[in-house]
């Protein structure tokens, strides 16, 4: 006697193994071009934390009230709306900051050093023409709604000390 075995159809099967496998891809998809963004760092501003030419990945979907100094981001150019740049969050609304003989102080407070590793090379130079020896900026307090953005390596990036604070809508994403 032989059991009798029933038959399932084709397109059940190719039903039950291909809607798992679309479904996955969709998914998967959609988190890598619309939650994460993976970014080929261009230059060496955020140098020896992110090495120009390495890949990091941000986050678009942050909610504005967790961001907290010390994180990375990407902002918009307030000069420029095409052109982007990354950089770590010093200031938040209603600080203050300054840098004094290049040492940053938060509302009065040193931050913490080990916030702007330094570069395990002597590669990059450490002074570029036009730039002090001491780095001094006078106190700048944060608007609302805006943030201080400064880059790891003060000699070379490009910031809140050339660009003005930066509004929080010009923030795109967060370092994962």
């Amino acid at each position: 006697m032989s059991k009798s075995k029933n038959k399932v159809p084709l397109k059940t099967k190719l039903i039950v193994i291909l809607l798992p496998m679309g479904i996955g891809l969709v998914s998967a998809m959609f988190v890598k071009y619309k939650v994460l963004l993976p970014v080929a760092i261009p230059n060496s501003y955020m140098e020896p934390s992110l090495k120009k030419g390495d890949t990091a990945y941000f986050n678009r979907f942050y909610r504005k009230s967790q961001l907290g100094i010390g994180d990375v981001v990407i902002a918009t150019s307030p000069l420029d709306p095409n052109s982007t740049f990354i950089a770590r969050i010093i200031g938040k609304p209603g600080d203050s900051i300054s840098i004094q003989k290049r040492m940053v102080f938060r509302n009065g407070t040193i931050l913490d050093p080990t916030m702007f590793p330094e570069p395990s090379t002597q590669s990059i130079a450490l002074i570029p023409a036009g730039k002090t020896e001491h780095d001094d900026m006078n106190p700048v307090t944060v608007p609302e709604k805006h943030f201080f953005l400064l880059a790891d390596n003060r000699e070379l990036g490009v910031d809140s000390r050339t660009l003005g604070t930066i509004q929080e809508s010009q923030i795109i994403a967060v370092m994962w």
